[in-house]
């Protein structure tokens, strides 16, 4: 088991998210999601989860990179992308 901690800011308060990995550096593509979470009143949050996220991250195969985004919406149904990662 490993535990995953972000600290995101600048997204619009009140509102829900989610955090999730992308094979594609932009974003785009298919979403493997880790945690959902609401905002705060300042448009922050600390998202947590916990569980097999290396395993995630590696795949079948040969461990190809990956993207963390968040994306607006729910783990049940992700929506358009508003944050990407700009480094692997």
């Amino acid at each position: 088991m490993q535990i995953l901690q972000a600290a995101v800011t600048g997204l619009p308060p009140k509102q829900p998210f989610v955090l999730a990995l992308s094979d594609d550096p932009q974003g785009t593509g298919r979403l493997e999601t880790l945690a959902g979470f609401m905002t705060n009143p300042a448009g922050a949050a600390i998202v947590n989860t916990v569980g097999p996220i290396r395993q995630v991250m590696q795949g079948d195969g040969a461990a190809p990179k990956r993207y963390l985004v968040i994306a607006t919406g729910t783990p049940a149904q992700p929506g358009e992308l508003v944050q990407v990662q700009t480094q692997p």
